[in-house]
């Protein structure tokens, strides 16, 4: 989703990349390819929030809700699945934020 909003940066200048991020460390055990792009995205956002200095168990959930609190509107990639989407999505409906979802192509 970042790189398709920092390809549609380049028609309009108005768009900005926002990463939330849970933790500082996010990127620590993955692999050289993953870390590479990852980099290169944050690179190029217009502003980077992390939740978290390190990985707890609750630096997703914090996410989550960081974004939610910052956003007018959601879109959501979700399968119906219990888990941290569905849990997003419950919070940003609470929060009277709009959702918008799609449901993946199976």
């Amino acid at each position: 989703a970042a790189e398709i909003v920092l390809e549609m940066k380049e028609k309009y200048s108005d768009i900005k990349l926002i990463c939330a991020i849970p933790c500082k460390t996010q990127h620590k055990l993955w692999n050289t390819k993953s870390r590479k792009r990852y980099f290169s995205i944050l690179d190029r956002a217009d502003y980077i929030h992390y939740v978290s200095e390190f990985y707890d168990i609750f630096c997703m959930q914090k996410r989550n809700e960081y974004m939610i609190s910052n956003s007018s509107r959601v879109i959501a990639l979700f399968d119906g699945k219990k888990g941290g989407t569905k849990n997003t999505i419950d919070f940003a409906l609470e929060k009277g934020v709009e959702v918008i979802v799609i449901q993946p192509i199976k």
